[in-house]
């Protein structure tokens, strides 16, 4: 080769030599620029504790964090997350912290009101409910609620990607699925009702949208009055007040007026998330309760469900008003026998005291006959009603009548309904047992004058003794011996201990089968009806935390 080609040759391998110097710079300074822009991504949406907790696993990418940003889940669905992170993961944090990342994920990607409205039975753990096999309940029939609550599927919102994906996670974490759920194609039906939830729970809805939109952040602070109702047992009233500890966290003192007119005291923590979502942990003693509750978009009430922890078949819904509007806000009982002189507890906010009977609005055919006693806030007056077949009326005090409650007259009872029709109990195992409260509710046959048809007219609640049979006739049928007892005059079923019990045939446990009656005595006639469900008593749920 000749000095000048050598030259030339030497001249462009330099040159190349350069540019790929250049490209890799270049390159190295994108990848650089990549990095520190995620770096911002994380500072600039996530806590530090959330970024050393879940982002050093669940990476980042075009500003979404992998799994996390395309799922969105209820606090209780984001505590499950994180619960299968420290046990299968081994992440390492208090449960202060765990609570802190449950509230920071829950505002990023939490459910709107609206969506958490339709699974508040799941949230709230009401274990005899039977979910409807219509609608987006059809669709999981065979794939999801074989094995969980419908409910769990239907508080998650998720990208098509990450609906696509649980099909696998179930797989990868339970291999014996495909064989056990072999009987309905689980593999092919999954991957269709995973398509339709993709549809019909999509990451983004209306309901987020406008909920991020208004940005809505209720403070709970101050005085509210407290209506409560415990099925089988009837209504109580209160006062609470949630004093601010931090951001979002809030101290609650509740004072309660029960139905029997016991008081009791609770204290404890609470939790706000999405800015609507408040979650409570109250005790008093050894009683201690969880609270799942929303506040209404005005933030003038707060709904929600009060748990016995130990017994989530024990509880009570509730309604918190704001204690500075003046009225009536509930009655109990909600029906009264027409002809037949009853006592009717009123519970109101800011009622002034010696009341009397003229203080009430009521029309000229149900009269307020007396005020019996008064305990602040809550009155007891003794009513009659001249109706002549069912009607209801509206009853207020005359100088607040925008607040009434209302009352229902009724001539007779045509059939009593139980409630929930099918029970379910669950064992003492460890240190808890799931009881069963039964309630007893009165119908009235409508014009047509047939019981079971579109206008049956419900009444409430009724007083009724409570009794149970074997649910089958045979010989040896000895549940009702061993499985369980029922108040007779709450309709509370306790079951029994689990486990293997020695003097039942073959060693077997207390599980079992009853009958459950209801009977209601006419308080003027005599007559008796009876409605009827059943109980029944097994072992504790099993639920995989995913």
């Amino acid at each position: 080769m000749s000095r000048n080609a050598k030259l030339v040759t030497g001249a462009i391998i330099g040159i190349l030599l350069v540019a790929v110097v250049i490209f890799f710079a270049t390159k190295n300074d994108d990848e650089a620029k990549k990095v520190e822009t995620e770096e911002e991504v994380r500072s600039e949406q996530y806590s530090e504790l959330v970024q050393q907790s879940c982002i050093t696993c669940h990476a980042t990418e075009d500003g979404k964090v992998q799994r996390i940003s395309d799922i969105r889940k209820s606090p209780e669905g984001w505590e499950d997350t994180i619960s299968r992170m420290q046990k299968l993961w081994g992440v390492d944090i208090t449960p202060e912290q765990k609570a802190d990342i449950v509230q920071e994920l829950s505002e990023k990607n939490g459910l709107a009101p609206e969506e958490t409205d339709k699974v508040m039975y799941w949230l709230t753990e009401n274990g005899s409910t039977y979910e409807s096999t219509d609608g987006d309940f059809e669709m999981l029939q065979n794939t999801c609620i074989s094995c969980h609550a419908g409910g769990r599927p239907l508080a998650q919102y998720r990208t098509e990607d990450e609906w696509a994906k649980l099909k696998d996670f179930h797989i990868g974490m339970n291999p014996s699925t495909i064989y056990q759920m072999r009987t309905v194609k689980w593999e092919e039906e999954s991957e269709e009702v995973l398509k339709r939830l993709a549809s019909v729970q999509s990451f983004e809805t209306e309901e987020w949208e406008e909920w991020k939109k208004e940005g809505k952040q209720h403070d709970v602070s101050g005085d509210w009055r407290v209506v409560g109702y415990q099925p089988g047992v009837g209504l109580y009233s209160g006062d609470a007040t949630f004093e601010k500890k931090e951001d979002d966290q809030f101290v609650e003192t509740k004072k309660l007026l029960l139905t029997n007119e016991e008081e009791k005291t609770y204290e404890g923590n609470v939790r706000l998330y999405t800015g609507y979502s408040l979650r409570s942990s109250l005790a008093s003693g050894d009683d201690k309760l969880r609270g799942v509750f929303n506040v209404s978009k005005d933030g003038k009430t707060i709904d929600g469900r009060g748990t016995a922890v130990l017994d989530k078949g024990i509880y009570g819904d509730e309604t918190y008003y704001r204690a500075d509007e003046k009225g009536l806000l509930a009655s109990w009982p909600q029906a009264v026998r027409a002809k037949h002189e009853e006592v009717i507890r009123l519970v109101g906010s800011q009622l002034p005291d010696g009341l009397k009977a003229e203080d009430f609005e009521t029309p000229d055919h149900f009269q307020v006959k007396e005020v019996v006693k008064q305990n602040g806030n809550d009155v007891w007056i003794k009513v009659f009603s001249e109706a002549k077949d069912y009607e209801t009326v509206e009853v207020a005090l005359k100088d607040a009548p925008e607040r009434t409650v209302e009352i229902a007259s009724y001539t007779k009872i045509d059939s009593v309904r139980v409630e929930p029709e099918k029970g379910v109990a669950r064992m003492f195992y460890i240190d808890r047992r799931q009881s069963t409260q039964f309630e007893a509710i009165g119908v009235l046959a409508g014009k047509d004058g047939k019981i079971g048809t579109d206008d049956d007219i419900e009444i409430g609640p009724l007083p009724v003794t409570w009794s149970l049979s074997e649910f089958e006739d045979r010989e040896g049928d000895d549940d009702i011996e061993f499985a369980g007892t029922i108040d007779e005059m709450t309709g509370l079923f306790t079951p029994a201990d689990g486990g293997l019990n020695e003097e039942r045939p073959w060693s077997g446990n207390n599980g079992g089968n009853m009958n459950v009656h209801a009977t209601y005595k006419d308080p003027v006639t005599g007559e008796e009806v009876v409605g009827d469900g059943v109980i029944l008593v097994t072992v504790p749920d099993y639920m995989y935390i995913q």
